[in-house]
């Protein structure tokens, strides 16, 4: 049974570049540009794990820790990895204060983030570098 990841990300190379790399390491794949996509899928089946980007082109800028802060209050909440490409102090210290698996900035290796969502989703050991940038 493949893991189901989502993707969340405005950016739609970025987005396309993680899912098309997820989706070749075996991984049943669903995508997200806008918070209310999200929703809409996080409605559906449970996901595995979710990789989400912090700023969603909005004026609100930390859609993606709603979206953690959603998922933490679920009963049986997926790991969960939050990305920024300018992230603040500030959003570090929220992400922690909800749990997330990993608060990184971009650009991130896929195979390094790969090995980091399958250690948090209970697969094979891997090892884990201390940084992705």
């Amino acid at each position: 049974m493949c893991e189901r990841l989502l993707v969340i990300d405005d950016n739609d190379p970025v987005r396309e570049a993680y899912v098309s790399h997820f989706d070749r390491s075996g991984f049943e794949v669903e995508s997200a540009a806008t918070l209310k996509e999200a929703a809409e899928h996080l409605s559906g089946a449970p996901f595995d794990a979710v990789i989400v980007d912090i700023c969603l082109s909005s004026a609100v800028g930390s859609e993606g820790l709603v979206i953690a802060a959603y998922l933490r209050q679920m009963r049986s909440s997926p790991p969960v990895v939050v990305l920024t490409a300018y992230g603040e102090p500030h959003q570090a210290s929220a992400a922690a204060r909800l749990g997330v698996d990993a608060f990184l900035h971009k650009p991130v290796s896929l195979v390094w983030l790969e090995r980091l969502l399958r250690s948090r989703m209970g697969g094979p050991p891997h090892e884990v570098m201390a940084t992705a940038s």
